[in-house]
């Protein structure tokens, strides 16, 4: 029993990590408000995540996987995420016009690292689409093991989250006497660029699932 739990947290860790690794919105959040606000804000931003992970689980527990994959549900929250991403995205470039020490809190930054991680998470409809397709397996063989295999499978998942940006918020907020002047300038401009793009896939993923739902 010890050992089926172990493998399936590994192997959750293992899975959520792949998804973790692929820049995007929570990663630009993530470098941005690390440089302005310290080491911590990385790990206060996968708190915010994890916040909104329980809440995706228990939606999957409950049956409800329907709700995540309905194309309308997925065209409100691409639109409303590819707005705010666009949002941040400004909010960036205006930072990267000032001095680090005098640039002003970008996007949703302002509102806390916590509140920056459940937003950039429900507000990706990638992000609902993973916990409908890529845990399936790992899932069935939790729910096989009870709440134990439930409780490995969260714990294997966010810890892959905790992880990376925990390393990442450390890389930028030790690195910040380095990231100045057109460093600096490169970095908010490459994490708006991110923001940009990902807003850009989210708006035709928005346009293209409503024109697919027009009856013909």
């Amino acid at each position: 029993m010890a050992v089926d739990l172990v493998a399936l947290g590994f192997g959750s860790f293992v899975l959520a990590l792949s998804g973790a690794l692929v820049p995007g919105p929570m990663f630009s959040a993530v470098v941005a408000g690390s440089h302005k606000r310290g080491f911590w804000f990385g790990p206060a931003v996968i708190v915010g995540h994890a916040l909104a992970e329980i809440v995706a689980l228990a939606i999957l527990l409950a049956g409800l996987a329907a709700v995540f994959s309905n194309r309308w549900v997925l065209v409100a929250i691409a639109a409303v995420g590819a707005a705010t991403l666009v949002w941040m995205g400004v909010g960036l470039l205006r930072q990267a016009r000032r001095p680090p020490e005098l640039a002003a809190d970008a996007g949703v930054l302002r509102w806390g690292a916590t509140a920056t991680g459940i937003l950039t998470s429900v507000l990706n409809p990638y992000w609902y689409l993973w916990w409908v397709t890529q845990p399936a397996l790992l899932l069935t063989s939790a729910l096989a093991q009870g709440w134990p295999g439930i409780a490995a499978f969260f714990v294997g998942h966010i810890s892959a989250d905790f992880a990376w940006y925990s390393a990442t918020s450390l890389g930028v907020s030790r690195g910040r006497n380095i990231l100045r002047g057109w460093r600096y300038k490169a970095l908010m401009i490459g994490c708006a660029a991110i923001l940009f793009v990902m807003g850009a896939i989210f708006a035709w993923l928005a346009g293209y699932e409503a024109v697919r739902g027009r009856p013909s």
